[in-house]
Order: structure tokens, then C-alpha cells, then sequence
């Protein structure tokens, strides 16, 4: 790859340290709840899963987007609102519904970002490069994760309004972006156009492969699983007498083990062969052992870092399998299904949960562990990843016999 591919490469992916920045928020939950105790507790936890409807809204405004902006003034416009949303609450914090709020348009933002990103990519890079940058944006996600949470739980070790600044980072993204990603042309579009693009979305899901629904279920178990873990992480350890410092600093240092899988995650597909989305889940499940049953640092990191992992192994996983499964046709409506999946699961995690009648803390970190465990049984038992091999391989013969 030349230099001025990797320059470019770094300025799109330079978005993706937003992307997970959201952990450092939720590191704090027990110090939010402490300053509104007549809000619910669920009510406050919305705060790590509230962004997921923000991400819902602009997953299904993004294709208008593209016809009335470039793609890269919809990644400077996604910036600015991360931005300027993740700042406000450093002002306006005496109203827990307000913070919400601007969480909302915070997870707007991130939305227009998880979809915008791997666009540019497809736009601008090609085969065994454009599988490199992909991969990247898994390890700048994390890198973001642990950068954002470290400095902005010692931003908020003594006041957690004051974690809200490292939104500020943002101004330096944007401008990383705005300087080292080319100007693109905006996608034309006309009556006609639109209703065949209509028809053709709805051809187009009635055409995939059954399996990618498999995909998208794992996608929602996943987007629960992370959910339990974040929103209840600080309450469990506020309960156990460590406060939001050391809960965002275990947590920024247990990205470590999300880093090197983002980064070595083709050696670990040898050893874990077809079922690495299952051991994902194992990893997940650990994560949940190591913060509900013991109480000293080096587990908790240990913890964070299963859940890097797990992460990892995961959300890696599904959108390389969904390309198996996937025309290049469907292949864009699938991740757009796959991003809508896993809003939807974010938004709802908390309801589910109450729903279900499991309360917060370790009773939610026990339901992680049987969910986490159940999901990784059942692609073992159903073998998904070999399934989608055998469908590959077809794939491959079918298109030696063509040439």
C-alpha cells in the first residue's frame, strides 16, 4: 500500500476513534445515579443504550443522505454533531432527560459514522487493501474505546460532568478528515430512480441467503450481551467500593486485549477455525466471571479485556461472513439490515432486561454469563461457520465452472 493510500486510510478510519467513545459515559453510571436519585436507575443506564436509537434513525436516513450530500460532507456533518453532542453535558448537566437527549443526537451522529466509513473504503480501496482497512477500523474502534475512556474517567474522577470534555478530541478528528479525505460527487437521483431503487431493496432482501438472518441474530444476542456489560460494569463496581476513576481506568486498560485481536485476529481464525464467533461468546461469558466474582484489579482488566475480545472476535466476523453470504449486489443492504439489527437490540437491552425482571448489577452480570454461554452452545451445536464455508466453497466452484 503507498503512503498516500495509508494517509487516506487514516484520515476515513480517524472517525472510527468515535465510534465505541460512548464507554466512557458508562463508566460513570454510578456517579450519575448518585447526583439523581429520584431517577429510576433504568432510566439513568439509558445513557449507554439510548445512543443505539440515535444510530437507529440514521441508519434509515442514510441512503437519503446520499443523494442530497457527499459522502464526505456526511462524515464532516457526523463529527461536528459527535462533537458538539458529546461537549453539551459538560454545560447543561442538571437534567438527567436533557443528557439524554444529547446522547440521542450523540448516537446520531455515530450512526451516520458506522455507515459512511465503510463506504468511503469501498469507494476508495480495492481487494487485499480494501480487506486491510477494514480490518484496521476494527482496532481504531478500540483504540478510541481505550483512549476516550482513559482520559476521560481521569477527566471525571472528581466530577463526572467534567468527562464530557474529551468530546473535544472531535475538532482534531475533523480536521484530520476533512484535510487528508477527498471531495466525492454526491449520488444523483430522480423520481424514476428512486422508485426503481425502491423495488429493487425490497428484491433484494426477499433474495438473501437465510443464513444472513442467522448473522443478524447474532448481531442482536451480541449487541445485548455488550449492553448488559456496559451499563452494569460501574454499578457492580461501585458496589464492591471502587469508584468512576478505577472503573473507566480497568476498563481502558482491558482494551488492550481488543487491540491485539483487531490486529491478529487471521491468526486466531486458525486456531478458532469456523467457530471464532463462538469462542467470541466464551470470551464474553469470561468477561462477566472475572467482574462478578472477584474484586481486584488485574481480573477486572482481565474482564475488559475478554470483552475486547469478544468483541472483536465477533463483530469482525459477521460482516466478513455476511460478504460470503451476500451478493455485491446485497452485500450493502445486508450491513445496512445488520446496523439496524444491532440499534434496535442497544435501544431495547434495558427493556428487555426489565421485562425479564433481572435487575441491575450482578443479577444483569449473571443473565450476561447464561446468555453468553447459551449463544456459543448453540453455534457449536448448529455450525454456523462451517455452514457458510461449505457456501463459499460452492460459491468458488460455481464460479470456476462460469470461467
Amino acid at each position: 500500500m503507498t503512503k498516500k493510500k495509508v494517509i487516506l486510510a487514516l484520515g476515513i478510519l480517524s472517525m472510527n476513534l468515535l465510534l465505541m467513545s460512548g464507554s466512557v459515559v458508562g463508566a460513570a453510571i454510578a456517579a450519575i445515579a448518585a447526583s439523581f436519585p429520584s431517577e429510576p436507575i433504568s432510566k439513568v443506564q439509558m445513557l449507554t443504550s439510548i445512543p443505539q436509537l440515535g444510530q437507529l434513525i440514521a441508519t434509515l436516513l442514510f441512503t437519503w443522505l446520499t443523494y442530497k450530500l457527499t459522502r464526505k460532507n456526511i462524515g464532516i456533518i457526523a463529527v461536528l454533531i459527535v462533537t458538539i453532542a458529546g461537549i453539551l453535558p459538560a454545560f447543561i448537566n442538571s437534567s438527567l432527560s436533557i443528557i439524554l437527549a444529547c446522547m440521542t443526537l450523540f448516537g446520531f451522529g455515530l450512526g451516520l459514522i458506522s455507515n459512511v466509513g465503510p463506504v468511503l473504503l469501498q469507494e476508495h480501496f480495492d481487494g487485499e487493501e480494501r480487506a486491510s482497512v477494514m480490518g484496521w477500523a476494527v482496532g481504531f474502534n478500540n483504540l478510541g474505546m481505550m483512549g476516550f475512556t482513559a482520559i476521560g474517567g481521569w477527566l471525571g474522577a472528581s466530577n463526572w460532568h467534567n468527562l464530557f470534555w474529551i468530546y473535544g478530541v472531535g475538532v482534531v478528528i475533523l480536521l484530520l478528515f476533512m484535510i487528508f479525505v477527498p471531495q466525492d460527487a454526491k449520488a444523483a437521483a430522480t423520481d424514476d430512480h428512486e422508485t426503481t431503487k425502491s423495488e429493487n431493496f425490497w428484491q433484494t432482501v426477499k433474495s438473501l441467503n437465510n443464513l444472513v438472518y442467522v448473522m443478524l441474530l447474532i448481531t442482536f444476542i451480541t449487541s445485548l450481551v455488550m449492553m448488559a456489560f456496559m451499563a452494569n460494569q460501574s454499578l457492580l463496581l461501585a458496589a464492591k467500593g471502587n469508584g468512576t476513576g478505577y472503573t473507566a481506568t480497568v476498563t481502558a486498560l482491558g482494551n488492550v486485549g481488543g487491540i491485539l485481536t483487531a490486529f491478529g485476529l487471521k491468526y486466531i481464525r486458525k486456531i478458532t477455525k469456523a467457530n471464532t464467533m463462538a469462542w467470541g461468546f466464551v470470551a464474553f461469558a469470561l468477561s462477566f466471571v472475572c467482574i462478578a466474582f472477584f474484586n481486584n484489579a488485574p481480573l477486572h482488566i482481565l474482564g475488559n479485556m475478554f470483552s475486547g475480545m469478544g468483541i472483536v472476535m465477533i463483530n469482525a466476523t459477521i460482516p466478513y461472513e455476511l460478504s460470503i453470504l451476500a451478493s455485491r449486489k446485497q452485500f450493502p443492504v445486508a450491513i445496512s439490515m445488520n446496523t439496524l439489527v444491532s440499534s434496535i437490540a442497544g435501544v431495547t437491552a434495558p427493556m428487555i432486561l426489565a421485562a425479564l425482571h433481572i435487575e441491575a448489577g450482578y443479577p444483569s452480570f449473571v443473565a450476561g454469563i447464561v446468555l453468553s454461554l447459551a449463544t456459543a452452545a448453540l453455534l457449536l451445536v448448529i455450525r454456523v461457520g462451517s455452514r457458510i464455508e461449505k457456501h463459499q466453497a460452492a460459491k468458488k466452484a460455481e464460479a470456476q465452472v462460469s470461467a
